[in-house]
């Protein structure tokens, strides 16, 4: 049995004579959880790898190594955000989960648009998403979306990730973990108001499932994740709604072996905004005529509510199965199919000179355009971990192969010019005609890999190397109608390509760990040809994109405390960009590669105190280190080279602190405050690099209160009230040059009543 909560009843525990072991002792009630028959899914304890993180710091985590390896031990950067930072930020999103992680970079497009979709950088780049080790579908209409009420955890490892992971980003990858059943009785139940008029509310529930079947008792678990989500958007006109269930067993019938089933279905019938805003009213003030001269509010919505729309869909199965052989060889498997719907229609500021950087007057020029999705994926992950000494080495050697399937259908309007918006006296109910759809394509994608992993550790260095080999496949017509013609495209992209890893580590008595590593990373390219005379004059599909990267770190965990502390320095290299042949017309060459050099800092602790933490700061320096290509400078209106210039929406510098202090006697008894500060440093708000988006600071607040300490019935009630951007800064978050630029999220105030037992 293992006893949690016990620093919860105030009990001090010292040494005692047997004269005092003898006498009667009255204690409060301890919150007891078993473990049933064994570990269930390795690592998924509370503490464990995969399982729940005790405060603000985790000790272990699989998703640099795919093996449960301490974060100490991991030559490599890694964060970890666990259930009580999501609840205590009041996360709405992945976005806004991963707020005070340095070296993450999250709503590009906006606070408002990050309830739509998951987009963030990760050390300048884009970064894609799992759950649970398995790839989800990118893309933006019908891609998957992960509430995070229905998380245990969020893993981050930055840096290349190919070795283990397939083709990703040089930046790293977010590793969302699943809630799954335990083998102890629980429930939560919460309702939530406040934002833009919303209302949300979850319940949670689960633990063993009783049987008179013999053999068959305490072998299963359940658990459901039910959720809603009701409200007005962020901005003029548009609304938010949601609601999932994620029901789950598992079954244990030992302690070597655990198989879980997860189940999800999400609805999105609205999905708030995800429009943007020129830079000439939002990042620079604007002449709007008749004397008004200012900046859009916040607020403001471009569309048109005959056209806004964003309904999705998602349904998926899978399973996660781990069984232990004997003490040196484990196997872990997991499987998943998901299913993805959107329908996507919108207007929005069009890209326009009208929209550029001498914008004035009223009119706001805007676009409509729209998608029907309808995706589908298969993914699979196995692999074994054995143990074994060699002399005096001790090893920790992984084998495995993946796969992924991705399907997509997608129908595709064009993108014309539509009716101007009056700004100062918008129609959002104009005759706007939704424009046919003039393209119908089909892509498959898959991809194999198969991976192996050695982790050597000698006394107390550890030497890490990998390797992977990929074989990726994307093939698919797309099919274009105009004018009662039709032409057909095929997006046929093979790419095969071996990634590897290095690193050594060494851990001191004290808890310092200082580090060197080398990761990679692929990304097959599916657009554009390179001219290749053997080809003939359609040419070949260009190489995949390449990456690499350089870090050396240090961590430090003081033995016998929850505090960890990680440094790193890196240089990443992106190759092989595609550019425009400057030879040969419709052709591309490969010879764009872009630089990110920087320095990272991050703090966690949970001290005895009641004071739980974690803060950082990032400084990166990011740009082309060479590149072929040409962009327009929107002031001048002549093209500049891309070389040597910077990548819009990557801020140079970022921190953030985020902190809270619980009361554990006195009259404050059962109540907890805290609050965050964060920085977004300035960042270039186009190509040409002509402009750029300001700094700001963002304040947020937390209150909570344990409400049995007001009245003992009350036992398991509990409030908290969340502020985010207490001191209401306005400010925008990035641009993607003069036409597109995004307002992070006013002040919002979140109340929560929530029920526990």
């Amino acid at each position: 049995m293992l006893l949690s909560g016990v620093a919860a009843c105030g009990l001090s525990v010292t040494q005692a004579s047997a004269q005092d072991a003898a006498q009667t002792v009255t204690l409060d009630t301890l919150s007891v959880e078993g473990v049933g028959r064994g570990p269930g899914v390795a690592g998924s304890e509370p503490g464990g790898a995969r399982g729940a993180v005790p405060g603000y710091v985790a000790a272990r985590s699989v998703v640099a190594t795919k093996t449960d390896t301490p974060i100490l031990e991991t030559a490599q950067s890694v964060s970890v955000i666990g259930r009580k930072q999501i609840e205590d930020a009041n996360a709405l999103s992945i976005n806004q989960a991963l707020r005070y992680t340095p070296g993450v970079t999250t709503e590009q497009r906006g606070g408002a648009g990050s309830t739509r979709l998951e987009q963030f950088l990760i050390r300048g780049f884009n970064a894609p998403v799992f759950l649970d080790g398995m790839a989800l579908i990118a893309g933006r209409d019908a891609n998957a979306t992960i509430d995070p009420y229905r998380l245990e955890r969020i893993d981050v490892i930055k840096g290349p990730a190919s070795v283990l992971y397939g083709q990703s980003g040089p930046g790293g990858i977010v590793n969302l973990v699943s809630k799954v059943p335990r083998f102890v009785q629980h429930g939560e139940v919460f309702v939530q108001g406040g934002g833009f008029n919303e209302v949300r509310g979850g319940v949670d529930i689960g633990g063993p499932i009783a049987s008179d079947v013999p053999g068959l008792a305490d072998q299963f678990a359940y658990r459901i994740v039910g959720f809603g989500w009701k409200g007005d958007g962020p901005v003029d006109t548009t609304k938010v709604e949601r609601v999932l269930i994620n029901p789950s067993v598992t079954w244990r019938p030992s302690s070597d072996t655990s198989l879980t089933v997860i189940a999800n279905y999400q609805r999105d019938p609205f999905s708030g905004f995800y429009g943007g805003f020129p830079a000439v009213g939002t990042v620079f003030p604007r002449n709007f005529g008749n004397g008004i001269v200012g900046r859009l509010p916040v607020n403001f919505y471009d569309g048109d509510r005959g056209i806004e729309r964003s309904d999705r869909t998602q349904a998926s199965i899978q399973y996660i199965l781990d069984h232990r052989v004997n003490e040196h060889l484990s196997f872990h498997s997991a499987g998943r199919y998901l299913r993805t719907q959107g329908d996507y229609r919108s207007v929005y500021s069009a890209f326009s000179p009208l929209n550029g950087p001498n914008a004035s007057g009223p009119l706001l020029p805007r676009a409509v355009t729209g998608t029907q999705v309808d995706a589908e994926a298969y993914t699979m992950d196995t692999n074994a971990v054995m143990t074994f000494d060699t002399g005096f080495v001790a090893h920790t050697a992984l084998l495995g192969v993946d796969h992924r399937s991705f399907s997509t259908r997608t129908l595709g309007a064009p993108f014309p010019a539509t009716l101007s918006l009056n700004a100062l006296a918008p129609d959002y109910a104009m005759p706007i005609a939704f424009p046919a759809f003039t393209t119908a394509s089909r892509v498959d994608a898959e991809q194999t890999g198969v991976y192996f992993q050695d982790q050597a550790k000698l006394d107390r260095l550890v030497l890490t190397l990998g390797g992977r080999y990929d074989v990726a496949r994307q093939t698919g017509p797309t099919r274009s109608f105009n004018n009662g013609n039709s032409t057909l495209v095929r997006q046929d992209a093979p790419a095969d390509a071996f990634t590897g890893r290095a690193s050594l580590l060494y851990l001191f008595e004290s808890g310092v760990a200082p580090y060197v590593s080398y990761s990679q990373s692929f990304e097959p390219i599916v657009a554009g040809r390179v001219f290749d005379s053997a080809f003939g004059t359609v040419g070949r599909v260009p190489d995949p994109q390449l990456s690499d990267q350089y870090e050396a770190g240090i961590k430090y965990q003081p033995p016998g405390t929850d505090i960890l502390i990680t440094a790193a320095a890196f240089d990443i290299r992106q190759s092989n960009r595609t550019t425009a042949d400057p030879a040969r017309q419709g052709f591309v060459v490969q010879t764009g590669q872009v630089g990110v050099q920087g320095v990272e800092f991050e703090a966690r602790a949970n001290l005895a105190e009641g004071l739980t933490l974690t803060g950082g700061f990032s400084l990166l320096d990011a740009r082309n280190v060479r590149d072929d290509g040409r962009t327009l400078n929107d002031l001048t209106q002549q093209n500049v080279a891309l070389q040597g210039r910077r990548p819009v929406l990557v801020p140079d510098k970022t921190a953030s602190l985020l902190a809270t202090y619980r009361f554990l006697d006195g009259p404050m008894l059962g109540l907890e405050i805290g609050g965050g500060v964060r920085y977004l440093g300035p960042s270039w708000g186009d190509a040409a690099n002509t402009f750029k988006v300001s700094e700001s600071v963002l304040v947020d607040a937390i209150a909570s209160y344990d409400l049995k300490h007001f009245d003992p019935t009350l036992q398991g009630f509990s409030v908290q009230v969340n502020a985010t951007n207490l001191l209401d800064e306005t400010y925008v978050s990035g641009c993607n040059g003069y036409t597109s630029c995004y307002y992070g999220l006013p002040r919002t105030v979140y109340a929560t009543l929530r029920y526990r037992w």
